[in-house]
């Protein structure tokens, strides 16, 4: 029979591993907040580099991010997992790691929905299907909740002068004459604007898939009609090379596939 703990407990767990890792790895890692989930819970990420805390020229920066959806946890657990493996591995000299930790300022973001996993939690799995607890506290789908930039890139690219590696946010989009936006999500979008990320990635649960951009059509009605980005081949070799290094996903056995949702 599952453990029922006091809803506030998850939130601690987790916060006390991310801290207690960043202060055994002073030198290379800090915790911050990035904003507060609807019921108030801090967005709590860890950060790894040879110099925490600063943007160092032509360093690239990379986001990972986990639990987007409440009931969906392996991701949550894998971030913490690989933050307190960063931390010791660099520690014990393991030159790999090393490597990435001195060349590279990694940002880890464990819990997006920290108030729909900790209602999920406390439900238990024999009680949770696959929508329960999914969306954050305001019953929206985070992974849904992202303004759509897609179908102005399509319509702007004609143009001669048109940028395809900065799009602006639409203002209507801020002032919730389209949706709402939720906090997580906006913090999140300013997360974003505030630091220059290369690449980022979301982990999610549920099924043994790799996507990446775009996972709109150029036109709507046509839902499977191929809508590559500029970027189309690195997300492929990404998409391949993660693909490849997974024991379930090499094996021949297995049915794979590409398409839609790094970040």
């Amino acid at each position: 029979k599952s453990r029922k703990w006091p809803l506030p407990t998850y939130l601690m767990v987790m916060f006390s591993i991310l801290k207690k890792t960043a202060a055994k790895c002073p030198h290379i890692s800090q915790t911050y907040s990035i904003g507060r989930s609807v019921e108030g819970k801090d967005l709590l990420v860890i950060e790894f580099s040879d110099n925490p805390g600063q943007h160092d020229l032509l360093e690239p920066e990379i986001k990972l991010i986990g639990n987007m959806h409440g009931n969906e946890v392996l991701g949550r657990q894998l971030l913490i997992y690989l933050a307190q493996y960063l931390c010791s591995e660099y520690l014990l000299g393991n030159e790999r790691i090393q490597t990435i930790i001195n060349t590279t300022r990694i940002h880890i973001l464990p819990s997006m929905n920290p108030d729909g996993y900790e209602i999920a939690a406390s439900e238990g799995h024999e009680y949770n299907g696959w929508t329960s607890d999914r969306a954050n506290a305001q019953n929206l789908d985070l992974n849904r909740n992202f303004p759509d930039l897609i179908s102005i890139f399509y319509n702007r690219r004609r143009f001669r002068h048109f940028r395809s590696d900065h799009i602006p946010i639409f203002e209507s989009y801020w002032i919730n004459k389209v949706e709402v936006v939720a906090p997580e999500t906006y913090a999140v979008m300013k997360w974003i604007r505030s630091n220059p990320f290369i690449i980022s990635a979301s982990l999610h649960g549920g099924e043994l898939v790799i996507s990446y951009p775009f996972d709109l059509s150029r036109r709507p009605q046509e839902e499977r009609m191929y809508s590559p980005t500029p970027d189309e081949q690195s997300f492929r070799q990404l998409a391949r090379t993660y693909a490849d290094a997974h024991p379930t996903m090499s094996n021949n056995d297995t049915e794979r596939w590409w398409y839609g949702d790094i970040y």
